[in-house]
């Protein structure tokens, strides 16, 4: 039972590797994924009684094949691992993904980055801005280009004047 398992697991991994994690039951037909499903619990269901689990992996694995063909047949590509670099002030890598799946890819492959997806990245731009005035200064300033953020704890508009 336990080899069964770590089968199932060595594939799955590879799979979510190539595909992103979650993301490939979302790729096929709503018919195809409800069947995936009801095998996944056949499964869960054999190993919580612990008998022929060796089975039901095999038929899980053969439902991941065909999820993963059925994907492919209807046009949908694999991760990429694409991503834009850049620095942290720290010095620390950023790599910038196109997507929420291809954040755990790029982790993967680069432990030391630091790695956001574009929506995520929208979002903290989007709270950054609602309150701070970054975005009235680049409104106003077209092509303006953040150098430097001071956070709430340096001193602001408290420098010496100079009479």
């Amino acid at each position: 039972m336990q080899q069964a398992l770590h089968k199932y697991d060595d594939v799955v991994s590879a799979v979510e590797r190539k595909w992103g994690i979650d993301r490939l039951v979302w790729l096929v037909p709503v018919e195809l994924r409800d069947r995936f499903e009801q095998q996944m619990d056949k499964l869960n269901a054999a190993i919580e009684r612990q008998q022929d689990v060796e089975h039901e992996v095999e038929v899980t694995l053969r439902g991941v094949a065909a999820i993963e063909q059925a994907a492919i047949a209807a046009g949908a590509k694999p991760l990429t691992g694409e991503y834009v670099e850049g620095r942290m002030p720290d010095g620390k890598a950023l790599a910038i993904v196109p997507t929420g799946y291809e954040v755990s890819k790029v982790q993967q492959e680069n432990r030391e980055m630091c790695v956001y997806s574009v929506d995520e990245v929208g979002r903290i731009i989007s709270a950054w801005q609602a309150s701070e005035l970054v975005g009235k200064v680049k409104d106003a300033f077209p092509g303006a280009v953040v150098e430097k953020v001071k956070t709430r704890t340096e001193t602001i508009l408290n420098d010496e004047i100079p009479f």
